[in-house]
């Protein structure tokens, strides 16, 4: 009988899935995915953001414009009368800030919390690690800049005024340890880092982001290189979680939530004595 010689069999046919049969079953036609490629059923790997929209730009220049000019320039208490309370000032700036942060970025924030739903015992004793190894690296900064006995940091002096300042420094804790944490990672980390990345390459940006961070807590240039540890951290936390915003405010707010209960612990014990 005569056949067709532009037949072909039937599991080799063009319409058929399966292309070659193995001791391990069929394999499929479809072709496999680059080793860079994101397969359609995951996410854009966070080293590959999306640019920012119009929008994101507005909200970014509304938030961050401000932001930057505040701790270039700090508040202007003179434009307030002598009476007042500094404290109180300041209290009203960080509420401001707060709100806006929440108002404006709060849909990218706490959705990133996501991020501690696998192994999250393991993930926030990998923070309590890294606070020791932070603490560990500034006291041998400090040791190294001033000797034996290091002064308080100017900028941390301020902040133990603030919290021992009555009822008002109650809610200043607050702030320093939950509310400006989270402005602070949205400008630094997710905005300088996270937006930023789509332009440039994010060694670049999160290098900025690192050394702009501990600039800006400066006093006098010791404090650079006392802050710069914990600003590395943040940094390196933010960018090997994905670029997860969420988990490197916890970071943040264990530092300065357990910087809040030395001091109370401090106080306690000068009373005391």
């Amino acid at each position: 009988m005569a056949t067709d010689p532009n037949a072909q069999p039937v599991s080799a046919a063009a319409d058929s899935p399966v292309t070659n049969a193995s001791p391990q079953g069929p394999v499929s036609a479809d072709p496999l995915p680059l080793p860079g490629e994101a397969v359609s059923s995951e996410a854009a790997p966070a080293s590959s953001p999306k640019r920012p929209t119009r929008a994101d730009w507005v909200r970014i220049a509304i938030f961050g414009i401000p932001y930057a000019a505040f701790f270039l320039v700090g508040v202007p208490t003179w434009i307030f009368p002598a009476s007042w309370n500094l404290t109180a000032i300041n209290l009203a700036v960080d509420t401001v800030f707060l709100i806006v942060v929440l108002a404006f970025f709060a849909r990218e924030f706490f959705p990133a919390f996501s991020y501690l739903r696998t192994r999250p015992f393991l993930k926030i004793l990998l923070l309590f690690g890294l606070w020791i190894l932070v603490v560990i690296v500034q006291a041998a900064a400090r040791i190294a800049l001033y000797g034996l006995n290091p002064p308080i940091a100017e900028n941390q002096q301020q902040v133990i005024n603030a919290i021992f300042d009555g009822g008002t420094g109650l809610v200043f804790c607050f702030f320093v340890a939950i509310g400006v944490p989270m402005v602070e990672e949205i400008f630094y980390r997710h905005i300088l880092i996270g937006k930023l990345s789509a332009y440039a390459p994010t060694w670049l940006v999160a290098s900025f982001s690192a050394a702009l961070f501990a600039y800006m807590h400066c006093h006098q240039w010791q404090d650079f290189f006392t802050y710069l540890p914990l600003s590395i951290v943040l940094t390196l936390v933010y960018v090997m979680s994905g670029k997860n915003v969420a988990y490197s405010w916890l970071f943040h707010a264990l530092n300065n939530s357990i910087m809040v209960g030395l001091m109370f612990a401090m106080q306690g014990v000068l009373q005391n004595a």
